[in-house]
């Protein structure tokens, strides 16, 4: 247990973090410096965002796990709420289809905009999954909100 009353994480995981950390900036690195000139500035940005969603999956993966395992009995309550387990489930997918979205559309449609347009794109689909996961939360957060201030 650590200071905070946590568990600590298992040395694998945190080389893995590490190694994952160092191994996407070795890629960035070498695909920027000898790869990146053959695509367009809007096709890198898709291949960098593959990048990055590749070492969330691998990381988060591993870290939730971690977590889930050494949740706090006032998470595990939380969980046990009508509609916390399937609003969790909601925000984990919208963000990650916010993230298929943009790869798909720096590497297909963006070339047809310009960077402005491509911009204000980038800032609407922010704002919708924003707007949405705060449609979602907002009206449990309010019915909720007194079920957890013994938690404080």
């Amino acid at each position: 247990m650590n200071n905070e009353g946590f568990p600590n994480p298992s040395g694998w995981r945190v080389s893995l973090s590490i190694g994952m950390g160092i191994g996407w900036l070795i890629f960035l690195i070498i695909w920027l410096a000898f790869f990146a000139g053959d695509y367009t500035i809007y096709r890198n940005i898709a291949i960098i965002i593959i990048s990055i969603l590749f070492v969330f999956l691998v990381l988060g993966g591993s870290w939730a796990q971690w977590g889930l395992k050494n949740m706090p009995k006032e998470g595990k309550e939380m969980m046990k709420t009508k509609g916390f387990k399937s609003r969790v489930i909601v925000s984990i997918v919208i963000p990650f289809l916010l993230i298929i979205f943009l790869i798909y559309w720096f590497y297909f449609p963006a070339e047809d905009f310009d960077g402005y347009q491509n911009i204000a794109i980038l800032l609407v689909s922010l704002l919708v999954v924003g707007g949405l996961l705060a449609g979602i939360w907002a009206p449990w957060g309010m019915k909720h909100s007194k079920d957890f201030e013994k938690f404080d």
